[in-house]
This record gives C-alpha cells, structure tokens and sequence, in this order.
C-alpha cells in the first residue's frame, strides 16, 4: 500500500518545511500543545527548560523545546476551525 501523501495535497516549501507552517519533521516534537493565539505560544514555552526552534508565519507560531526533559512543541491555530484544519493537516 502506497501511504505517500499527493503533492498536489501537501504543499512542501523549498526548504522542506510545510506550506503554512514552515516548520520541517525534524522540528516536531511527538507531544504537540495547540494554543488559538500566537500570543499564548511564548506563554507556554516560558516553562521549557530549552527551546530548539522558534518559527512564525503570519498567524502560526511554532516553539519546539523540552520541559521537564521531554520534547514538546507549542503551535498556535489562529482563528476558526479553518485555520484549526490547516494546522491538524499539516503536523
């Protein structure tokens, strides 16, 4: 069974970072927080003990780091279920 994604279906950017996001796998943690508003974002990742990546693109906000020694990422969704689609969709 074939599991590669169209890309046609999965805009990948120069870079190999995804379309909306800008964020590549390698800068995903497993354990992913989703907050609405990037402002919320830096709130949360006050309380990692580290910080690996720290992207933003218009709405997204992205922060990758550790706390407690384990490997989480903070995104912010942005307004509606549209924008919440887009982010699921793209992690």
């Amino acid at each position: 069974m074939n599991n590669t994604i169209p890309s046609s279906e999965l805009i990948i950017n120069a870079d190999g970072s995804i379309f909306h996001l800008h964020v590549k796998p390698q800068q995903l943690a497993d354990t992913v927080i989703l907050v609405g508003d990037p402002g919320r974002v830096p709130l949360v990742a006050k309380h990692f003990e580290t910080k690996e990546c720290d992207i933003s693109n218009r709405e997204f906000r992205t922060i990758t780091g550790t706390f407690r020694g384990k490997r989480m990422t903070v995104v912010s969704t942005g307004i509606g279920c549209d924008n919440i689609d887009i982010v699921l969709n793209e992690l």
